[in-house]
């Protein structure tokens, strides 16, 4: 018999215990993310696929909305959205279901973190490579669906090109594979593109299976400082070049001063490496700029605190749009950065001079929450250098004051995508732009 029309949480789980034989209790929602309402959800927590499909049948037949999620990282994304009739954390779901080392695929649940992901590929020379700015204990299903990727994406491609095959529970009862458990699959629409980056707003992801590379024997990396426009003139001569970086970013935080620096990556092997260190060293004295390298653990240190930098500050912002622009755009960027920060000092910023997508990280001052437009300075900014700008990360309060403009064609097909796959939109609700 279905509930009263909005029952309260409590009476939810109660509710919810006795037909699915499943735990669950009324917390506040800023226990699943402090920057959530302080408003009661039912939360529950899945082990496995069938648990999920018993979540989504008790919903379904009760008209209950929920919201998965796993560690909970990325509910900071996209807009606040509304408090969920059910929170069902994936979190227990963090096994790999296959692993085929040989033909470097794997298959794992959406509640692995990319740290235990990396800890098993690793003892196979194998690695995910995916360095979206988020720390270890970051679920592969929360980046998954937040559609996130890093700068390594300048190489090795995104998220939506590492994953090849999804299983997905959907609102009406189905679950449905999309793509194949093989590297090479070509027929028709891609439809494991589809949820990513949906915000968990189309179906609940149980299984996720990526393709892998061997890790790297060495790695090394050029750092170039000096002034943003000699950097962008260096990243345009690499970048026509038959050099092949994995990774290029043009960097600030405040340690710099008024430099940048200019970060290029290499995964070759140590004779292939030095050739190309050499040759952007060549460029760089061209230019009239001074250049470091590290190497193996001391490169891999690096990136890893610029991945903590964006990752750890309450606001991150992203910009997309042809590298040359974005790059010319970047120190007007740090000047309306730092002027909404609480400090200068927390401010960093990291470009990607072949990937075309930056993201600028802070702590913000108190005083932009009551502010009608907390990022006027910088949406003007992108908009005068046409650039896309997306919140990526921010207090809920801010996040609801900011919302990218969509094509009017373009929200119209997101939102037949919603109507298609969950008609009673039972899913994520008003955790994707447009109210979906």
């Amino acid at each position: 018999m279905p509930l009263q029309s909005k029952p309260l949480p409590v009476e939810t789980a109660d509710a919810f215990h006795r037909a699915t034989g499943l735990r669950a209790r009324a917390v506040p929602m800023c226990t699943v993310h402090p920057g959530e309402s302080s408003k009661d959800t039912c939360a529950a927590e899945a082990n496995c696929e069938a648990d999920v499909m018993a979540v989504l049948a008790f919903a379904r037949e009760h008209r209950l909305t929920v919201l998965p999620y796993g560690s909970g990282r990325h509910l900071a994304y996209g807009p606040p959205g509304e408090v969920p009739d059910l929170a069902l954390t994936l979190r227990p779901m963090n096994r790999v279901t296959s692993f085929s080392p040989g033909d470097l695929v794997v298959s794992a649940e959406p509640g692995i973190t990319i740290g235990e992901l990396a800890s098993v590929l690793g003892q196979h020379g194998l690695m995910l490579p995916f360095d979206p700015p988020a720390p270890a204990d970051a679920t592969l299903g929360g980046l998954l669906s937040a559609g996130l990727s890093g700068p390594r994406r300048a190489l090795y491609g995104s998220l939506r090109d590492l994953a090849i095959s999804l299983r997905v529970a959907l609102a009406d009862g189905r679950v449905i594979r999309t793509g194949a458990k093989v590297v090479k699959n070509v027929a028709g629409y891609d439809m494991t593109k589809l949820f990513i980056g949906a915000c968990g707003t189309l179906g609940v992801v149980t299984e996720i299976t990526l393709k892998l590379r061997p890790l790297p024997m060495h790695r090394e990396t050029a750092l170039v400082r000096g002034p943003a426009a000699s950097l962008t003139e260096l990243r345009s001569r690499i970048a026509q070049s038959t050099l092949v970086p994995s990774r290029l970013e043009m960097v600030w935080h405040a340690d710099l001063g008024s430099d940048f620096v200019l970060a290029v990556d290499c995964d070759e092997p140590r004779p292939s490496a030095k050739a190309q260190t050499d040759a952007i060293r060549a460029m760089s004295r061209d230019l009239g700029l001074a250049m470091d390298v590290v190497e193996g653990e001391s490169a891999d240190a690096w990136w890893a605190d610029l991945a903590q930098r964006l990752a750890e500050r309450q606001v991150c912002i992203r910009l997309q749009g042809p590298p040359t622009s974005l790059l010319a755009a970047m120190p007007r960027a740090v000047e309306a950065a730092s002027a909404l920060a609480e400090r200068a000092e927390s401010v960093t910023l990291s470009a990607g001079g072949l990937t075309g997508v930056a993201r600028i990280a802070f702590q913000p001052a108190r005083a932009i929450a009551d502010r009608q437009a907390p990022f006027g300075a910088i949406a003007d900014l992108a908009a005068g250098a046409s650039l896309d700008m997306v919140v990526e990360r921010a207090p809920a309060e801010v996040r609801a004051k900011h919302q990218p403009v969509f094509a009017p064609a373009s929200l119209a097909l997101m939102q037949r995508l919603k109507q298609t796959f969950d008609p009673d939109h039972l899913l994520s609700p008003g955790r994707f732009w447009g109210g979906m």
